[in-house]
């Protein structure tokens, strides 16, 4: 692999990884509250695990590694802008809402088994706020970190 290549492929999945993963922690934060997430009774909560801030957290690490190794993909494989940074883009919000769906699907079983796939997140983490400016604010950190991480474009 070209230094290019792999220069791409780094920032690209460190820039999304980290950005994705700020991105759903802050909107678990903010739906759930950061103590004990009052949507689920510490009487109905099974001892582990427990969605706990840590349990969440680590959770949350888990699916940016995950965000990332896959940018890291598409950084090796579109190397130049622009092509790459509308692949990131594009990648990096449907790993944001899908990720949405299932922080939220996470708390399916404490409303009942009638829940279709989509309601958690329509009920539980859709905000007309919070949702599309986390994904942008999200999105924009995602690109400047690689941006700022891969350096100045050489030509090819």
């Amino acid at each position: 692999m070209g230094a290019s290549r792999l220069r791409a492929a780094l920032s690209l999945g460190i820039a999304g990884a980290l950005s994705l993963f700020a991105a759903l922690l802050a909107h678990e934060i903010l739906t759930f509250g950061s103590s004990g997430h009052g949507i689920i009774g510490r009487v109905t909560c099974p001892d582990w695990p427990c969605p706990t801030l840590s349990v969440i957290t680590v959770g949350l690490a888990f699916k940016g590694i995950g965000a990332g190794l896959a940018l890291a993909c598409l950084g090796a494989l579109l190397p130049h802008a622009p092509a790459r940074l509308w692949g990131a883009g594009l990648l990096w919000v449907l790993q944001y809402l899908w990720g949405l769906v299932g922080i939220a699907s996470g708390y399916r079983d404490q409303f009942g088994p009638d829940w279709h796939w989509w309601e958690p997140f329509a009920v539980l983490m859709w905000d007309p706020v919070t949702t599309p400016a986390l994904l942008i604010v999200g999105l924009l950190a995602c690109l400047g970190l690689d941006r700022l991480m891969a350096g100045p474009a050489r030509p090819s």
